[in-house]
């Protein structure tokens, strides 16, 4: 987020962000939902959380338009999709990412933006997600942000994963812990 932020045209003290945590949600473990959070709130940013999982479409298009940012944080990718479409989230993100508004994806907030989140079965459990009836992503970028990647955690489920993308897969960016990834328009580079 340090980085992130010399990437912003105001200063964070200035900007109100619209924090969706809702991909957190079937899991017991918030701690990174919390560090997210935190880190926000500790470099300025007035941060206002907005579960697109309970909050009804009109006060979700509201508390969207009022934001000036907006962060979706990790947790199940396939949860967060099922949601985003539950709720029209993922109509509304793509009108306003084409006003301007300025988003930031972090693991399954950013997996969301590409044209499948399937190849993040090998981390995310597509059963958290019952409605759910496609794989089909926002398409908002033509990759999918394959994160975590030299993270120990995953190894295995990257050496599977790999092997099946490289045979038949979509286009995939390889993105580290430490790094993030900006995108304007067509234009993408990887940051840290």
């Amino acid at each position: 987020m340090d980085q992130i932020v010399v990437e912003m045209d105001r200063d964070p003290h200035e900007l109100k962000v619209a924090f969706i945590p809702t991909a957190s949600n079937p899991s017991t473990n918030k701690e990174g939902t919390e560090n997210d959070r935190a880190k926000l709130r500790s470099l300025g940013f007035h941060v206002t959380d907005v579960d697109i999982a309970a909050t009804p479409q009109e006060d979700l298009r509201r508390a969207l338009k009022q934001a000036d940012v907006i962060f979706a944080g990790g947790g199940n990718t396939f949860y967060l999709l099922q949601e985003a479409r539950r709720s029209g989230f993922d109509t509304m993100l793509r009108e306003l990412i084409e006003d301007g508004t300025p988003y930031i994806g972090s693991s399954a907030g950013s997996v969301l933006l590409g044209p499948t989140i399937e190849p993040i079965k090998m981390m995310d459990d597509p059963k958290e997600a019952p409605e759910l009836d496609s794989y089909e992503g926002l398409g908002l970028i033509d990759f999918v942000p394959l994160v975590h990647y030299g993270n120990e955690e995953f190894v295995e489920e990257y050496k599977t994963a790999l092997a099946d993308l490289y045979a038949a897969g979509p286009r995939f960016v390889l993105v580290r812990d430490h790094e993030f990834l900006t995108v304007h328009g067509d234009q993408w580079r990887i940051n840290g």
